[in-house]
């Protein structure tokens, strides 16, 4: 039991996220769906998720695309509110259709002046602690974890990157897709939206930033692959497969944030000399201790 989440694993708990997003600046608003896979006790007749200032289009069940009955709860300070969906025991598969609220908590929409480069918008992703459900219709508790996948439309000049496998360089579509093979909880999402390059540090390390910043971050973080091996001897291998970084612009207003995958990073590190890249090391280490074993509430 978690009391900082309306969901109730036993009777009906998500496994698996399938998400499709469309990105949009002028509105500052996600239109997506969600997809869950769930897996449901022998007696269920609900699914509950968490949501904060989300409007819910539509419910259905995936398969029949028949309408499933759902209310949202009783608004609550901090925790927003349940959406309970009716469901059968067979119940394998639901579909939420959503959209997001210019001011949700999580998502991050920074003007071009708040950006390295000023030229063009940017938007990043807080999830952590119970902020996942202000983006996404989810049960929001660290003890429930699941995998996914995504598609996300952004603006075409833009690159889009999430908490999963990740492209390296923009595409002339602006549509990117993603999948997270290894089980996350729902304060493990992250998204980012930008004007992003990438640069490879190493098999299995790369930064991404703001192409002004791109050459001097590469240079700071050259030992990421090497802090890789050192923990992995204290550690055990590391499960995450591969481990870049994001360099976030100038207003990112926290140090870093241990995304799988993709560690967020205060741009405030690059000093120039190496000398504060400890903040690597420590959300490195979040690979194990948070990513792999988590907190249960």
């Amino acid at each position: 039991m978690d009391i900082h989440s309306f969901s109730k694993p036993k009777e009906a708990v998500i496994t698996h996220l399938k998400w499709n997003a469309i990105i949009s600046f002028e509105k500052k608003m996600i239109e997506a769906t969600a997809e869950f896979t769930i897996q449901t006790s022998t007696i269920a007749s609900k699914i509950i998720l968490d949501t904060k200032n989300l409007n819910i289009i539509s419910v259905k069940e995936s398969f029949t695309d028949a309408d499933l009955i759902y209310s949202l709860g009783k608004k609550q300070e901090h925790l927003g509110q349940p959406l309970v969906i009716e469901i059968t025991p067979n119940t394998k598969k639901i579909i939420i259709a959503y959209s997001t609220n210019p001011g949700a908590e999580a998502l991050q929409w920074l003007t071009p002046v708040q950006t390295a480069g000023k030229l063009k918008p940017f938007l990043f992703t807080q999830s952590q602690a119970i902020l996942a459900r202000s983006w996404i219709p989810i049960q929001d508790s660290p003890g429930i974890r699941f995998t996914y996948e995504a598609q996300v439309q952004v603006p075409k000049e833009l690159l889009a990157l999430m908490s999963a496998e990740n492209p390296q360089e923009k595409n002339e579509s602006g549509l990117y897709s993603f999948k997270m093979k290894q089980k996350i909880p729902a304060y493990l999402m992250a998204l980012a939206v930008g004007d992003l390059e990438f640069q490879s540090m190493g098999p299995r390390t790369g930064v991404y930033a703001e192409p002004s910043i791109l050459t001097k971050a590469a240079y700071e973080f050259a030992e990421t692959e090497d802090m890789i091996d050192v923990a992995e001897s204290l550690y055990g291998p590391y499960q995450w497969d591969r481990y870049d970084i994001l360099v976030l612009p100038p207003s990112f207003p926290f140090g870093g944030m241990e995304n799988p995958r993709l560690t967020f990073a205060t741009p405030t590190i690059l000093a120039g000399d190496r000398s504060l890249t400890s903040l690597v090391a420590h959300e490195l280490a979040h690979s194990w201790s948070g990513n792999l074993v988590t907190n249960a509430t």
